[in-house]
């Protein structure tokens, strides 16, 4: 009897170790998202400086590429990507936002 619950205690700690590095790797995730779309946000806003200020001063781990310069051809506003990874319980996680920029005032 007690090797038996030995064992069953065994892989019942295993589970559940494993259960809560996924949440927790999905509430990364999550976070990596919302990062992805706060920066998108503030490149579109801002410029690719203040993407790239406001993802590492939240998350000073995350590794931020913002993209722009490729023009919308039906629309001729510029288009910004922002990639952002972050380092995760299991392994790196990242997640991509794209938004089209403002239209810019002249004078």
């Amino acid at each position: 009897m007690t090797v038996e619950a030995a064992i069953v205690f065994t892989a019942l700690t295993a589970v559940i170790g494993v259960v809560v590095a996924g949440i927790v790797t999905v509430a990364t995730y999550l976070g990596a998202v919302g990062l992805a779309r706060d920066g998108a946000r503030a490149a579109a806003l801002g410029g690719v400086l203040a993407a790239r200020s406001l993802v590492t001063e939240r998350q000073p781990d995350a590794t931020v590429t913002v993209t722009s310069g490729s023009v919308d051809s039906s629309t001729g506003q510029l288009v910004y990507r922002v990639q952002v990874s972050v380092p995760g319980t299991l392994f790196d996680l990242s997640a991509t936002a794209v938004i089209v920029g403002e239209p810019q005032t002249v004078g």
